[in-house]
């Protein structure tokens, strides 16, 4: 790594598995790109950890929320501070929100004490008091033509709505609360925390849901009622049931999206070995057409809503797979993770995702249905070999980092995979199984 030239440094990483930790300690923090950075100034003011910020519609106002349970409204153009409203919560202040179409004159604010306030700016008074929640409120969201309207997000596994244009006084039962648009305890399990939502900027129909599962939830909410937990129908008892998601969502109401990776079928021990994926975060373009979301431990994602690609299956065999259908990996391979023989996670489906995941039963509940096709891969004969397709070299380092594969040496693989694409540079087969070798490598963490 004697040359300073990062392009070079990037392209190399793909096939030099060798280099890969030493160029995220040369380039975590790249002098160049930070040059490129500057400071313009700090905005002092908050005596705790600041967690949230979000501009106004104009983007001359600032609104952040601390740790000292205060929220500031700043003039960054000015670089000073115009107020700072005292919130009253007794919790961190998780989330603030500017009230759409009124020229920042009002506010929201959402924390640990489980509550959501309204703020005047102008006279720093608290207007209203929402204690519906009884867990940690960790997100909220605004429709940009709406300024009426808010939604929260909360570690008691549900979204509540609220129209400011209605009276609202909390019981002393927040179960009586007739604000509930999704209850996630139905559909996930009594362990559901809702982390995360936004509204979609075109749309303002669709609203993305994040919580402590791998799945993105993506909801027409003009389908959904809102209602109290007490007047809830209570979930099935027997788990082969009808489940509660067919009785209380309508048909198209929900789309599902998740990292097309995970195995098509999520066992009993899943919750464990997939514990880093949560949604801690998703948004939407500003054109409503892509949706990222931020799994926590793992990856960030970027998902089309607009266009629905469905993934090709990849059918395994018995031994090395000789189909051009196939993933090239043999079934012990499958096996050992979990993954039933013929399947490695893509699936066609129907649901909206950009992946086509499947998973038959997520605590009880059906999520997605599951569309075969026979058809094989455009371009391919299902009567060809793979071994026609590659060079005799290309073919025996793809069998030795199939057995690399198969002993979870995964480096080992990816650099025999390297070795074979030098020799068949246009083959899909290789790159596939180089991309699946990666999946399953040890993830790397610099301190």
């Amino acid at each position: 790594m004697d040359t300073d030239n990062i392009a070079t440094f990037i392209r190399d990483r793909e096939v030099k598995s060798s280099i890969t930790r030493a160029f995220q300690r040369r380039f975590q923090l790249h002098q160049p790109f930070v040059e490129r950075l500057g400071l313009e100034t700090e905005l002092e003011g908050h005596t705790g950890c600041v967690n949230c910020l979000e501009w106004n519609e104009s983007g001359n106002l600032l609104v952040s929320g601390s740790d000292d349970q205060n929220a500031i409204l700043w003039d960054p153009l000015r670089r000073h501070k115009k107020c700072c409203i005292q919130t009253g919560h007794t919790g961190n202040i998780f989330s603030v929100k500017f009230l759409p179409q009124i020229g920042g004159r009002i506010i929201a604010t959402a924390a640990a004490d489980t509550k959501v306030q309204i703020h005047t700016v102008e006279t720093q008074e608290t207007s209203q008091v929402y204690k519906c929640h009884i867990g940690r409120v960790k997100r909220l969201a605004t429709a940009p033509d709406t300024p009426y309207m808010l939604w929260s997000a909360s570690e008691d596994g549900t979204i509540r709505q609220f129209d400011l244009r209605q009276p609202h006084n909390c019981n002393t039962s927040s179960k009586n609360c007739k604000n509930v648009l999704i209850n996630l305890n139905i559909y996930v399990g009594a362990m559901a925390e809702a982390k995360c939502l936004a509204i979609n900027p075109l749309q303002p129909e669709l609203l993305a849901v994040g919580c402590n599962d791998p799945f993105v939830r993506l909801y027409d909410h003009r389908m959904l009622a809102s209602h109290s937990l007490s007047a809830e129908i209570k979930r099935p008892s027997s788990s082969n049931s009808s489940c509660a998601k067919d009785v209380k969502l309508p048909p198209g109401c929900v789309q599902y999206f998740a990292p097309g990776h995970l195995p098509p079928q999520l066992s009993k021990d899943s919750q464990r070995r997939f514990r880093a994926y949560v949604a801690t975060y998703v948004n939407f373009s500003p054109n409503g057409c892509e949706l990222i979301a931020n799994l926590g431990g793992e990856q960030i994602y970027l998902f089309d809503i607009k266009h629905h690609r469905k993934v090709m299956r990849y059918q395994g065999v018995n031994g090395l797979s000789s189909s051009p259908t196939s993933n090239g990996v043999v079934k012990s391979v499958l096996d050992n993770f979990g993954i039933p023989s013929g399947k490695n996670g893509f699936l066609n489906s129907e649901n909206g995702a950009t992946n086509g995941y499947k998973v038959p039963t997520l605590n009880g509940k059906n999520t997605v249905s599951e569309k075969r096709s026979s058809k094989p891969i455009s371009g391919w004969s299902s009567s060809t070999s793979t071994s026609q397709q590659l060079p005799p070299k290309a073919l025996q380092l793809k069998e030795k980092g199939n057995d690399a594969f198969c002993q979870q040496q995964f480096w080992t693989a990816v650099n025999l995979y390297n070795e074979a694409i030098v020799h068949a540079s246009g083959s899909a087969l290789l790159y596939a199984n180089r991309a699946a070798a990666y999946i399953k490598r040890a993830w790397y963490v610099m301190t």
